[in-house]
């Protein structure tokens, strides 16, 4: 199983911290202010992910998140974050997803994301490299909740040590790790190509 943003695609690390300069904050704040914190809540950008609410209403509803962090928000972050053209696709990554299908691995896409940014995500993904996609906004539950786990292990009729899962944020790897999954933090994509190769070494 792959996450999408941060391992097939560059991290959206990247987008948040131009937005977080130009406020002259930590990225780390500027997460945690567009984003939400680290645990699932109500959070309007959780909650598109979610499929609760459309991702065009996410930055009017930001302002007690930014003037609890102390921050004037110009109402424009939101559309930075999500502007075109602003990260690449990991061709290693998704060579590596071809190439485990070819020889017979089910292949998974785990990921949270809008309904809004699916036609972008077939643009820059070949869908058909994966035997299963499992969506935050299809399923009404996002990483790290557990519904969106249960999911997933339903939709590759499969449990336990039998999944390996790669994503770049460790919050999203904790319940996995409790149900036994094999999982790889993803904070470089070669070392992370090498430790999936051990782990699916025989």
């Amino acid at each position: 199983m792959f996450d999408f943003g941060g391992v097939l695609i560059t991290s959206i690390h990247h987008q948040l911290g131009k937005v977080a300069a130009t406020h002259g904050v930590d990225l780390g704040v500027m997460k945690s202010v567009l984003m939400g914190p680290a645990t699932s809540g109500d959070h309007p950008w959780q909650r598109a992910e979610r499929g609760e609410i459309a991702v065009a209403e996410i930055q009017g509803m930001l302002d007690p998140w930014a003037e609890a962090a102390g921050l004037r928000l110009r109402g424009d972050e939101i559309d930075a974050v999500m502007l075109p053209g602003q990260y690449e696709r990991v061709e290693r990554m998704h060579d590596r997803v071809v190439e485990l299908r070819r020889v017979g691995y089910t292949t998974g896409l785990l990921t949270n994301t809008f309904s809004e940014f699916r036609p972008t995500m077939k643009r820059d993904v070949d869908f058909s490299a994966f035997d299963a996609v499992i969506e935050s906004f299809a399923v009404g539950s996002r990483k790290p909740e557990r519904r969106i786990y249960e999911a997933t292990e339903e939709a590759l009729g499969a449990t336990g040590g039998a999944i390996a899962y790669l994503d770049d944020f460790d919050e999203n790897l904790a319940v996995p790790r409790e149900r036994g999954w094999r999982t790889i933090l993803v904070d470089d994509h070669d070392a992370a190509l090498v430790e999936l190769g051990s782990l699916l070494r025989p």
